[in-house]
């Protein structure tokens, strides 16, 4: 976050201060308070947030959407690939979407799709697809159960 008594970019005479609120978001009539990230000047009073913050509350604005969309969590999605031992890059040539693409549905940096989101639930449910995928991939994983993924 952003440095402690950073002077402020605004004014220049203040020092910023890191606060975290909370800010009310309304999506498919869905409305919710999320966490909300910013920092003060002590001087002018400005409220602002630095590239930092601002990341950190499109990531909360994205898990929020995923909740209400019924995806897979990003944390839900880092626990499932943790339990295979498999990295992001290697899941990735498994299941398909990119080099970074895990990196960025775990962060909440991205939304996975519909559709990854379902094969993910599948791979979940049935280890064996996901050990049959892995095979195509010739990537090694974890010889799991279902329930050990649930």
């Amino acid at each position: 976050m952003t440095n402690l008594n950073e002077l402020c970019p605004v004014c220049g005479e203040g020092r910023l201060s890191e606060q975290a609120g909370q800010n009310s978001v309304q999506y498919k009539g869905v409305e919710e308070n999320i966490p909300l990230y910013f920092s003060v000047c002590d001087y002018c009073e400005m409220e602002q947030g630095d590239a930092i913050q601002t990341r950190q509350n499109k990531r909360e604005m994205i898990a929020f959407k995923k909740r209400i969309d019924g995806l897979l969590s990003g944390n839900e999605i880092k626990k499932f690939r943790n339990v295979y031992g498999v990295t992001q890059a290697e899941v990735s040539e498994i299941l398909g979407g990119g080099p970074v693409a895990f990196s960025k549905y775990e962060k909440n940096d991205v939304s996975q799709s519909g559709s990854m989101d379902n094969l993910i639930r599948v791979c979940k449910e049935f280890p064996e697809v996901f050990e049959w995928l892995a095979a195509r991939a010739n990537v090694e994983i974890n010889e799991v159960k279902a329930m050990e993924i649930c």
